[in-house]
């Protein structure tokens, strides 16, 4: 393969993959919502699950999900980069 097949080749994955991320970020967000709202209603005085209460694991999962995938997408980002200087044009 060509320098140039290599980064076609980096530039259409990355694009697919940066979809991919977007989109599961707002699946994370939604979630993230989700469990913020669920635990704003456990703290409310009527609610008899203490223990409930108490778990925040389900928000922190969300927390580093999302951070991850802020990573990931940056990584993805950064070979989309590459890949799209690798195909430009070479002046001389």
């Amino acid at each position: 393969m060509s320098v140039q097949d290599d980064a076609t080749a980096a530039l259409d994955w990355a694009t697919a993959r940066e979809q991919e991320l977007v989109a599961e970020q707002a699946t994370a967000q939604q979630m993230r919502r989700l469990v913020e709202a669920k635990m704003a209603e456990l703290q409310q005085p009527k609610c008899e699950n203490r223990r409930a209460q108490e778990r925040e694991v389900p928000d922190q999962f969300v927390a580093l999900r999302i951070a991850n995938l802020n990573t990931e997408l940056t990584e993805v980002r950064r070979v989309r980069s590459l890949a799209e200087w690798a195909l430009a044009p070479q002046e001389v």
